[in-house]
């Protein structure tokens, strides 16, 4: 059968896909967990799809692999529905083109019909998974603002140096999820570091380089490529430094964190001052 005036729908349909792209919770599912379940999906379509052909002709029935690579996309993101866009692909190839039950073409104008099934899959998937990163970084940006704004009134109550520190690493922890640090480096370079985790003696070095620099110093970048955390330094006074770390996943340091970050070490700094003064 031919494909050619189902996919110009498919594709039409795939312009106007709406934004489903709601976080499902399902990203931190295991990487193989994942694909075996764009599989799945992918299986239960080509059942679908055969169980409506066994009756009668379809002139749709491609569009069925579309739901796999929508579904896997708002799920799990990019990978997983290029790979189930890849099934879809292939599947609808072997059960409904002729030779069926064989990836073989016999009418060639098919083949072309099956890669454009194939890229129409990978736009939507692409498509979908960026709105779905967006609302993501928009949730983001909208609890960060909301602890941001609760941070500020805390501190603008904070009676103390210590119970500013304390109430910094505290909203960070709360607001990113991972472990922080909040490292005191005094004029004679004592130091003094409240942390949820130890820091090693690399990262104790790369908290002195933020300090002395003034700028982010960044993990797993050299010269501190086995340090866990990023460094932003606040300044407290001009023989003094505090230094703000976070320890991110690997490859999973959130989007304009460094915004946070440095609102967070201003407000720190001008409570800091208000004490100094």
């Amino acid at each position: 059968m031919s494909l050619n005036s189902e996919l110009s729908q498919s594709a039409t349909g795939a312009a106007r896909t709406p934004d489903v792209a709601n976080d499902l919770g399902l990203s931190d599912m295991p990487l193989l967990l994942q694909y075996l379940t764009s599989l799945v999906l992918a299986g239960l379509a080509t059942a679908v799809a055969a169980g409506f052909d066994r009756y009668e002709t379809i002139p749709n029935l491609s569009l069925i692999y579309v739901l796999p690579v929508v579904a896997s996309s708002v799920a799990f993101g990019l990978g997983p529905a290029l790979f189930s866009a890849v099934l879809g692909a292939l599947a609808y190839n072997f059960f409904f083109t002729e030779p069926r039950f064989s990836l073989a073409v016999a009418d060639t104008a098919n083949i072309w019909a099956i890669v454009l099934l194939f890229v129409i899959g990978c736009i939507t998937s692409t498509l979908v998974s960026s709105n779905r990163r967006n609302k993501s970084d928009l949730d983001r940006f909208h609890l960060h603002l909301g602890k941001l704004k609760a941070y500020t009134r805390q501190m603008i109550a904070a009676t103390s140096v210590e119970q500013a520190k304390s109430i910094t690493r505290a909203t960070l922890a709360e607001a990113l999820q991972r472990p922080v640090a909040i490292i005191y480096i005094g004029p004679d370079d004592e130091m003094e570091v409240v942390s949820d985790s130890s820091l090693t003696d690399m990262e104790i070095d790369a908290a002195r380089a933020a300090s002395g620099s003034n700028t982010l110093v960044a993990a797993d970048v050299y010269p501190f490529d086995n340090s866990r955390f990023d460094f932003w330094p606040v300044p407290a006074t001009v023989d003094q430094t505090i230094v703000i770390g976070v320890a991110f996943d690997p490859g999973r340091r959130p989007a304009n964190v460094d915004v946070l970050m440095e609102t967070v070490a201003l407000i720190l700094a001008a409570t800091i001052e208000r004490y100094k003064a």
